[in-house]
Parts: C-alpha cells; structure tokens; sequence
C-alpha cells in the first residue's frame, strides 16, 4: 500500500475541488461541498484516491457524510489503512 500523506491527500483535493484557491489553505472543517464537490467530482476524487493510495472505498464508505470535510475523508482513508 502506498504511504497515506496528508500532504499527497490535500494535493488530491486541490486538484479536484474546483472552488479551492491554490492560494487558501484547506481547512479541516471546509465543507467539500462547498468547495465544489458534486456527484461528478466525488467520482473522479473516488478514483484518484483510490489509484493514489492503493486502498478501495467500500460501497457503505460512499455517502456524503464521508466527504464532508477534509478531515471525515482523512479519517476514512486513515482507517481503511489501518485495515
């Protein structure tokens, strides 16, 4: 399994959240809906997280309350490594 960075992790969602300024920092609490998540973009951050990090997201990990903030995504992602 690839190493789990936070630094590689926000890269991801600064390359698909499209209402994230390179500029801003990522807040732990941001709202990634707010930040432009919809339904297409969970797709694609589904995908890169899971190509970038070597994990799967289980089907029950697919609800919004997963990716409703930098940090219930982390901590998903966290846990699924810890397997």
């Amino acid at each position: 399994m690839n190493d789990l960075s936070y630094r590689d992790f926000e890269s991801v969602l600064r390359q698909t959240l499209p209402f994230l300024d390179a500029d801003s920092p990522l807040e732990a609490d941001a709202s990634l809906t707010e930040l432009g998540l919809d339904s297409l973009t969970l797709l694609g951050l589904v995908a890169e997280l899971e190509d970038r990090f070597a994990v799967e997201l289980p089907d029950e990990l697919l609800v919004m309350e997963t990716f409703a903030t930098p940090s219930t995504l982390w901590d998903r992602l966290a846990e699924l490594r810890k397997g």
